[in-house]
């Protein structure tokens, strides 16, 4: 009866090790997929509020249809910082009609993100894990 024991014990701490491992992978993904969250939040703010200016037909405070103010620090003009908690963001692409905002993360290596905006809405997004995305 001591070996069966001895056995169903081993057994169990094996399994207990293999779950933990596990656990530990689920956790990474999971801190890795809500920092791309917060960075994609993040840059779909800097999108929408870059919209908002480029509708305001103002001289002093506005886009006056164009994102092309944007070009150059956009994210100061647009009165957002260029860093958070977070990462860090910027506005690495701005003509007429189109604005390409860009974010990575300075808490997880490798994780970035890309908001393309089109006329007047959010055509698309990119998230990537692999640090092919860089400002």
């Amino acid at each position: 009866m001591g070996q069966q024991q001895l056995l169903l014990l081993v057994i169990s701490v094996v399994l207990v090790g293999i779950a933990t491992v596990g656990a530990f992978t689920v956790l990474e993904r999971g801190y890795q997929q809500d920092e791309a969250d917060g960075l994609l939040d993040r840059g779909l703010t800097i999108a929408t509020s870059a919209v908002q200016w480029k509708a305001t037909m103002d001289p002093y405070s506005g886009g006056n249809q164009s994102y092309e103010g944007l070009a150059e620090n956009g994210l100061e003009t647009l009165a957002l910082g260029p860093e958070t908690v977070r990462g860090r963001f910027a506005v690495t692409a701005a003509s007429e009609r189109t604005l390409e905002v860009t974010g990575v993360s300075d808490r997880r290596p490798g994780i970035g993100i890309r908001v393309y905006v089109r006329d007047y809405s959010v055509d698309s997004s990119h998230v990537s894990f692999d640090g092919d995305i860089v400002l």
